[in-house]
């Protein structure tokens, strides 16, 4: 159940009661959520709508320097009141909406960002914030971009599967998470983080998901009207809007497998090991059945999967490696997939870099892709069939200094 608050105008409709004594026991709702964003112009190339951060992408030079955007519209909770931010049109920086639950016993303050679409082609995972609940705290990486005017903006354009997690109860330190930053500089290959993906245990209380696979992928990880334990392969939402043409992908690595790929049932019980391969790399043969890290990118046509996937402009963990939407990929194919080599500890402490070639298996229209009506998807897994919730437990990927080459 949702309104929209216009600042333009408010216009009020009441519904027909045709039930009316339903509504009339109806208890207030006690959300206070923002569900969408609406400009008035045709400029939204991409919106990101989590739990509590906001962030609209929007067509360059748009609305100047955004610090008068008055034409904007919030979807709200049935019933909900925005009672912060509502009169403040400057949207240059981060930008704070407070909305009231229609009970008035429940606040929730919204971070909304509206940023000019410059997609990012470096990556160095330096930059970390803390997700922080009653059940748990989980780490959430994020880009830093400078504008021309010198305004920053948190770019938080990766996502993961720490919120899907953080429902077990067996997070409670960011390291317990399956996404998580380098605890050690040393850890690193350059700076002071890199990421560290690693396949958990869940079993039983996963409700049908038994491992939880370390992940970070350029999209979206959301449980908005599905049960993210159930159907998380349609949680995650990969993919981003980009005007420009992917040549290569760059990046530093290591990785140890957990050993052979498990296959569970939905109590958490092993009951057999998978012996064949259908990434698409052209090996079918696995390696003594081992688990090995998924790395990847993926570039799609946003406008056929949103015809294919009833208005939906992304891929999800059943389509991101068999759509029909798929353009090109870079896949990471060769036996170091399996596992970089170990020190005497058995330790993996080297960095590996690979540089993997896109493959395109269809024509790029290049007005289209000006357009924005091509996405990327970048990502990476501790299990590569982590998704139908099969790998090992404690495989680990480290990785980091990510670069798209782009032409």
């Amino acid at each position: 159940m949702k309104k929209t608050i216009a600042r333009i105008a408010f216009a009020m409709v009441m519904p027909l009661m045709v039930f009316t004594s339903c509504i009339k026991d109806e208890l207030p709702n006690t959300e206070a959520d923002i569900l969408d964003i609406i400009l008035d112009k045709d400029v939204i190339i991409s919106k990101k709508i989590e739990n509590e951060r906001i962030t609209v992408f929007i067509t360059p030079g748009s609305y100047g320097d955004r610090k008068n955007i008055r034409t904007i519209s919030y979807v709200i909770s049935d019933g909900a009141t925005i009672i912060r931010g509502n009169d403040d049109y400057d949207y240059s920086t981060s930008h704070e909406i407070e909305v009231m639950s229609e009970d008035g016993n429940w606040k929730k303050t919204h971070e909304v960002r509206i940023l000019e679409m410059n997609f990012p082609t470096e990556y160095y995972f330096e930059n970390w914030s803390e997700n922080r609940a009653a059940t748990g705290v989980y780490d959430e990486c994020f880009e830093r971009l400078l504008d021309d005017e010198g305004n920053i903006s948190d770019l938080y354009i990766w996502a993961s599967g720490n919120l899907g997690y953080r429902i077990t109860g067996k997070g409670v330190n960011t390291y317990d998470y399956p996404t998580y930053k380098t605890l050690s500089q040393d850890d690193a290959h350059s700076g002071a983080y890199a990421a560290v993906l690693t396949t958990r245990y869940v079993g039983a209380i996963g409700q049908g998901s038994p491992l939880a696979a370390g992940n970070l992928f350029i999209g979206e990880f959301s449980g908005k009207g599905i049960n993210i334990m159930k159907d998380q392969m349609k949680a995650t939402r990969f993919g981003m809007p980009i005007n420009k043409k992917p040549q290569k992908l760059k990046f530093w690595f290591k990785y140890k497998s957990g050993g052979e790929i498990n296959i569970y049932n939905t109590a958490g019980e092993v009951i057999g090991i998978r012996t064949t391969d259908n990434d698409n790399s052209g090996m079918n043969a696995n390696v003594g059945n081992k688990d090995y890290a998924a790395v990847y990118a993926i570039m799609f046509d946003n406008v056929k999967a949103k015809e294919l996937y009833n208005s939906k402009n992304y891929l999800d963990g059943s389509t991101i490696l068999s759509s029909p939407a798929e353009v090109g990929r870079a896949i990471l194919t060769d036996d170091d997939k399996y596992g970089t080599p170990l020190n005497e500890q058995g330790y993996p402490n080297e960095y590996v870099f690979k540089e993997l070639d896109f493959t395109y298996s269809a024509a790029i229209d290049p007005a289209r892709l000006a357009n924005y009506e091509y996405s990327i998807a970048i990502v990476f897994s501790s299990s590569f069939y982590g998704a139908e919730f099969q790998g090992a437990i404690d495989s680990k990927l480290w990785v980091d200094d990510v670069e798209l080459i782009c032409e």
